[in-house]
């Protein structure tokens, strides 16, 4: 009876050891190191860059006008704020300070693009679809016209996406901000539209290492420390400034329950009070930097954010000269690699089952050239370091260029491939495209230069 029950137990055993084995065989696959040149995704995406450029008109000179708008995004207290998974979704006590919604529109000749800024972690992609649709019905503006970006605030609204990844860094879903923040910038869209006059511009850039940090490999990396400004004046008076600026907006920690724009809100308020402005901050390429300062949470953020309006300020020629401009704007779709959630530096969860936890959305890249000034948008939080690979490399060129994040699609952290391996969060946890993901898009981008 004994020895049965054995060859019984025998039997339940290895059964089970063979669906184990079989549920992992069809759940993990290896992570695909096979450079990206060689890739499908890669020939794709360089196929249809090469199409997208070539359909482009003929641009020349022609006056630039210029239209800025803005609209309140301030959640009511108690929805949940953003950025902090230690926060689990709990409901906001208060607001230190107003959010809004920015917006620059730009037009010349046949060309135009209104460029949006949020006081948010960012702009969740089914949100930015939604926003496309009903600005196509309402104001018959295409969805290629919008340039999106945010200043990536963790003490911004949230409650704004449903899904495993997205309830762990914004809370549990709540509708209230999604027509939020779809009525303001439809708001804020309408206004700088009806507000376009021609306008004259500069581009400044001023290098401020006081106020960032490396906080992947610390001193073993590299900084892109420079705040780069386009700002305009419009006949009419009206000014406007597009600012972008590496360093994290995680000055205010998790245990921060009040609504605020963290240290960029600070710096577009001073910079709107002393030049009576509207001050669009763009978080750039911050996949690997964070902040530096002195003080403590609000009293650090105001050092950061008024420092860097002093700077910019203190940049701000007392007349610009060019009202002309080539004005390009471009969305080149960018087919991502497969997507690989890592168990190990060997092994990632097979595609299928990861999309189980994570959404995965459609991708892009945007341009705008303005002049000799570049305007890149990237689809996650795209690295300090590869951004300053791609200035440089515009540089070479003749061209200022900046690189931001969150323009309305999301990859996660794309960071250099020389740090595929290390254990860190952004690494590991938030690297979800493989081993070629950064460099991938950062070779897209000097691809771009080229053939702009």
């Amino acid at each position: 009876m004994l020895k049965k029950i054995f060859k019984i137990s025998i039997r339940i055993v290895l059964v089970l050891l063979l669906i184990i084995v079989l549920f992992l065989s069809a759940c993990l696959r290896r992570i695909d190191y096979r450079p990206y040149q060689e890739s499908n995704y890669y020939e794709t995406t360089i196929r249809q860059l090469d199409d997208i450029v070539k359909d482009q008109p003929d641009t020349t000179p022609d006056t630039l006008y210029m239209g800025a708008g803005k609209a309140g995004l301030t959640p009511p207290v108690g929805l949940p704020l953003a950025g902090f998974g230690n926060r689990k979704g709990t409901p906001s006590t208060g607001v230190h300070d107003s959010l809004y919604v920015r917006i620059i529109a730009l037009k010349s000749g046949a060309q135009n693009v209104f460029i949006v800024g949020y006081d948010a972690l960012l702009l969740h992609p089914p949100i930015a679809r939604m926003f496309e649709e009903k600005a196509k019905q309402t104001l018959n503006v295409e969805p290629e016209s919008f340039f999106y970006t945010a200043t990536h605030s963790h003490s911004g609204p949230g409650g704004w996406g449903s899904g495993f990844v997205e309830e762990q860094f914004s809370g549990p879903f709540d509708s209230t901000i999604v027509h939020i923040l779809v009525d303001s910038t439809l708001a804020a869209v309408s206004r700088a539209k009806v507000n376009l006059h021609p306008s004259s511009f500069t581009v400044q850039s001023v290098h401020a290492p006081e106020f960032i940090r490396n906080r992947l490999v610390g001193d073993k990396g590299q900084i892109d420390a420079d705040l780069i400004f386009a700002a305009f004046q419009s006949d009419n008076g009206q000014n406007s400034i597009f600012a972008t600026y590496s360093a994290h907006a995680t000055v205010l920690p998790g245990s921060n329950m009040l609504f605020s724009g963290d240290y960029p809100g600070y710096m577009e308020r001073k910079v709107e009070s002393e030049w009576d402005a509207t001050c669009l901050f763009a978080a750039a390429g911050l996949g690997s930097h964070s902040n530096k300062g002195k003080g403590e949470k609000f009293d650090k953020a105001s050092y950061i954010g008024e420092g860097l309006a002093d700077s910019l300020m203190n940049h701000l020629p007392a007349k610009f000269n060019s009202n002309q401009a080539v004005l390009k704007v471009l969305r080149v779709p960018v087919t991502k690699p497969r997507l690989q959630i890592k168990i190990n530096n060997d092994i990632c969860l097979a595609p299928w089952f990861a999309k189980r936890f994570f959404k995965p959305y459609d991708a892009y890249l945007q341009f705008i050239v303005l002049n000799d000034f570049i305007m890149i948008g990237s689809p996650g939080e795209f690295s300090g370091e590869l951004a300053l690979e791609v200035k440089q490399y515009a540089a070479q060129h003749g061209k200022t260029a900046t690189v931001t994040s969150f323009n309305g699609c999301y990859m996660g952290y794309v960071t250099p491939s020389k740090y595929y391996h290390l254990d860190e969060y952004e690494t590991k946890l938030m690297s979800w495209y493989g081993p070629w993901s950064g460099d991938y898009l950062a070779e897209l981008m000097k691809q771009m230069i080229d053939r702009l």
